[in-house]
């Protein structure tokens, strides 16, 4: 392992101070806080991956999503998985609480800076209400909400071709939700308004900051047993703040070509996006499988799916999963539709109750240059890439 891979995960680490001393000074220095907090109303928790990753690509740098500027070159890297997390929770009462995360992971600032990734007022005026107000977990689709909490699923990443394309961190706004028990079931339902900004890495020479508007949607679940199932949908209005600076030279003129095709693809000011999930968890088996469409008012469509399987024995959960993605846009050439697709092969050791180690193969087959890659060679069309993965999932 290189020794930049060790200065990015001891980065990592010593961002948690930084995140401790964050969320507590957002808390009240006040004699009744200090009350609380003597009266166990008050909770902090953290999270994190140690992760790296090995490419046996020259032409492609892998990245985890569209967020990040660089990726893992050749030979090891720990940029792309390596982050750390911290929430700090005060119960007011028993129907009113705040909730404070800060998270340290490298992205569109080539840098492992702290955000704030959540700061939710959540009421709860009976058992089956639930509304909330600030900056809250994008959660439109399954699973999506606690997709940097390794610790919290089966792989050692969430599939890319599935949620690194046009991911939303957040939402600041409001949402209620709902709860009802349905047959033998539970049922609920959410509903949430209010706008996001996000900043996306498109290619080398080309990124954008997206300020999506007027973002409103919901989603219906329905759990009974070990399943559960999602259908999701939310639309926005977008206005996009494109950054283009093109040091490919004459010699790659296509490029420049594609990279002016992903900038009229991606300048929308409208987007709807739709998902359907489903879960299966009865205790030693572990299915996952999600279908997700992104449709704009400029003809780009985004489709992504993947499917998962795993099977606990004692400590141990060999899984196995593919994933895809398909973008279309009808100006691009023919051949050139940007599709991905991954087969992954891995496995999940519990070390202890809050310790988990992982491994995983992913077979990655590219067809086009990709979205998903940084620093591409000029002559690189896609292909097949080799990825190994190491990580070390934790909460505290």
């Amino acid at each position: 392992m290189s020794n930049s891979a060790w200065v990015v995960g001891v980065r990592a680490m010593m961002s948690l101070r930084y995140l401790m001393v964050c969320l507590l000074a957002l808390l009240p220095a006040s004699a009744w806080a200090q009350t609380w907090l003597d009266s166990n109303r008050f909770t902090f928790s953290g999270f994190g991956t140690l992760g790296v990753v090995h490419n046996n690509s020259d032409k492609a740098d892998f990245i985890r999503d569209l967020s990040q500027p660089k990726g893992a070159g050749e030979g090891w890297s720990a940029r792309v998985d390596t982050l750390l997390g911290a929430q700090a929770r005060l119960k007011l009462n028993d129907q009113l609480d705040i909730t404070m995360q800060g998270i340290s992971r490298y992205h569109y600032t080539g840098n492992f800076r702290p955000e704030l990734s959540r700061a939710v007022m959540s009421y709860n005026p009976t058992p089956d209400w639930q509304l909330r107000a600030g900056r809250l977990g994008w959660d439109a689709y399954l699973l999506s909400d606690s997709r940097h909490v390794g610790y919290a699923y089966t792989w050692l990443r969430p599939p890319v071709d599935h949620f690194g394309i046009l991911q939303l961190d957040y939402i600041e706004g409001v949402d209620a939700t709902y709860r009802h028990p349905l047959g033998n079931g539970l049922a609920w339902a959410k509903l949430f308004v209010g706008r996001s900004k996000s900043h996306v890495v498109l290619t080398d020479d080309l990124s954008a900051g997206i300020d999506i508007n007027h973002i409103y949607g919901g989603h219906l679940n329905y759990a009974t047993g070990p399943w559960q199932f999602r259908a999701s949908y939310a639309q926005g209005d977008s206005e996009m703040d494109l950054s283009f600076s093109y040091t490919g030279g004459a010699d790659n003129l296509y490029a420049l070509y594609l990279n002016h095709l992903i900038k009229k693809a991606t300048d929308f000011s409208h987007i709807q996006l739709y998902s359907l999930g489903m879960v299966y968890d009865p205790g030693a088996w572990q299915l996952q499988a999600m279908l997700n469409r992104s449709e704009t008012d400029n003809d780009l469509v985004i489709d992504s799916g993947f499917a998962s399987a795993g099977y606990r024995v004692g400590p141990t959960t060999p899984y196995v999963m593919y994933s895809q993605v398909w973008i279309r846009y009808p100006e691009l050439p023919a051949g050139q539709s940007f599709d991905q697709q991954t087969w992954s092969l891995g496995l999940r050791y519990d070390v202890a109750s809050n310790l988990a180690l992982k491994t995983q193969l992913d077979r990655v087959h590219v067809l086009g240059s990709g979205l998903l890659w940084r620093g591409t060679e000029a002559d690189w069309d896609g292909g097949r890439i080799t990825l190994v993965s190491l990580g070390l999932d934790f909460v505290f």
